[in-house]
């Protein structure tokens, strides 16, 4: 029996689960999904015990005998010899990004002020109060902060609020300023938008300069109109609905998301996805509610087994469509294992603080949009650029070798030690990740590789299927 260290390390390369009868080895250091026969999956869970392969062997020929054992030792530890099962990776305790990782996008908050007063909304009652617009100065000074300060090529802009479109202006100036400014660099521009402003104007302006977006619509009518409505508590699913048909059928944009937040009231969030696609959406994303403990809407601990039998579900669900011939493309399932994120993204997530920050109207820097308005995240101004070098240095730091939560985590990976803004506004800081987020973050990528297994092997509900090692 190996030292209890050593078996959480074995444990931290190799995550098992359980899915509609599937039962799928992760390989956390090469990103290798396995299917594995009862034979293996015995054979595997005895080696987690002892860290001894030949005793997880005999263990395994108790029951299955010593033939079946044996040739199923020889297949996964031909797969280990081979780095692709129980693979060691590598450990950078030191890396500490930003020299290789310099800035590459904004995010401009170019209004904070908005048409609708979401009942979710994270940002601060105090900054939604300001009901401000960026002005032409303000945006000048942030891009001219990037260009100044990018080290590549490609970079990006982020149109947010509060509502962006109430500044449209402010919009048109920024890429047109951008372009000019930046005639060498080639601009991604993204507007985040309820639609309720989005008219003949600003399509035809967005799609002269190749816009993506991300449309906010929450699902089917009585889950949209609970959260997201008007200043006087109008709903507004049936206007939303309107404006997303004519976006989609007009084909306005090749790259879009339709983005919907879900709470512990809609945790059947797979039918808001299929509403979403009987409007003509081929691409969403619903993301979990962002809000505080004991919020009445807030996910809570007790949510947790229905959440993961949901994203189960929605992975039966997607691949079952995509048998149709109706593939719907769900942002959150799409995880590249075979290539995925270079190793600087796979150890620090969003790059919030260094790679990509946030402006306000009045030019305040903010690492990202969630902590804007707390004051102990401000990290400078368009004018002065950082002026607090020490809290940048904190987040390129917050790594996930220096997150002792995320050491043993078999998705640490995959989710770059998660949100920095969860953890600091739930009490927590940057080095100790949110664990209600975590949980949340486990089970949305379960389903994920759930969905990524069953590309081959599509399973109706309530059917079970166990393929062979």
């Amino acid at each position: 029996m190996r030292y209890s260290e050593e078996l959480a390390d074995l444990s931290s390369r190799v995550h098992l689960f359980v899915a509609d009868g599937l039962h799928l080895a992760f390989d956390v250091n090469s990103g290798s999904l396995y299917d594995l026969d009862e034979v293996a999956w015995e054979l595997v869970l005895y080696y987690l015990e002892c860290g001894d392969w030949e005793e997880a062997s005999l263990n395994t020929a108790r029951r299955f005998g010593a033939r079946e054992a044996a040739d199923a030792l020889a297949e996964l530890q031909k797969l280990a010899a081979a780095g692709l099962f129980f693979s060691p990776g590598e450990e950078w305790p030191h890396y500490a990004p930003g020299k290789e990782l310099g800035l590459k996008a904004l995010c401009l908050n170019i209004a904070h002020e908005c048409n609708l007063a979401c009942k979710y909304c994270f940002v601060p009652e105090n900054v939604r109060a300001q009901e401000t617009i960026m002005s032409e100065e303000t945006i000048k000074a942030a891009l001219d902060l990037l260009l100044h300060e990018t080290p590549y090529q490609n970079l990006t802009v982020d149109f947010f609020g509060g509502e962006p479109l109430l500044n449209f202006e402010g919009v048109k100036f920024a890429v047109e300023y951008a372009l000019r400014e930046g005639a060498n660099k080639k601009w991604k521009f993204t507007v985040t938008t309820n639609t309720l402003l989005l008219g003949e104007e600003e399509l035809s302006f967005f799609k002269e300069h190749d816009f993506s977006y991300v449309l906010s619509c929450d699902g089917r009518p009585w889950v949209h109109d609970a959260y997201r409505v008007t200043p006087g508590g109008c709903g507004t699913s049936q206007i939303v609905a309107d404006r997303l048909r004519d976006f989609i059928n007009a084909g306005a944009a090749p790259e879009y998301y339709v983005r919907g937040t879900f709470t512990r009231n809609n945790l059947d969030f797979t039918k808001d996805v299929l509403y979403l696609a009987d409007l003509g959406a081929e691409s969403i994303s619903l993301e979990p509610v962002v809000a505080s403990p004991g919020v009445p809407y807030a996910l809570r601990e007790e949510d947790l087994p229905e959440l993961q039998a949901e994203y189960y579900r929605l992975a039966r669900v997607l691949r079952q469509q995509e048998r149709k011939g109706k593939g719907i493309a769900f942002y959150h399932y799409d995880l590249d294992l075979s290539g995925g994120p270079c190793v600087a993204k796979r150890l620090t997530g969003c790059g919030a603080g260094y790679q990509y920050l946030t402006v306000t109207p009045a030019g305040e820097i903010y690492p990202c949009h969630q902590l804007v308005g707390h004051q102990e995240y401000l990290m400078g101004h368009v004018d002065r650029g950082i002026t607090a070098p020490q809290l940048q240095e904190k987040l390129q730091k917050a790594h996930i070798f220096r997150k002792k939560e995320c050491t043993y985590c078999w998705a640490r990976f995959l989710c770059g030690g998660g949100c920095h803004a969860q953890a600091v506004l739930n009490g927590g800081d940057l080095l100790h990740p949110y664990p209600p987020s975590c949980d949340i973050m486990r089970a949305r990528l379960q389903g994920a590789l759930y969905y990524q297994a069953l590309q081959n092997n599509i399973v109706e509900e309530g059917d079970r299927h166990r393929p062979s090692a």
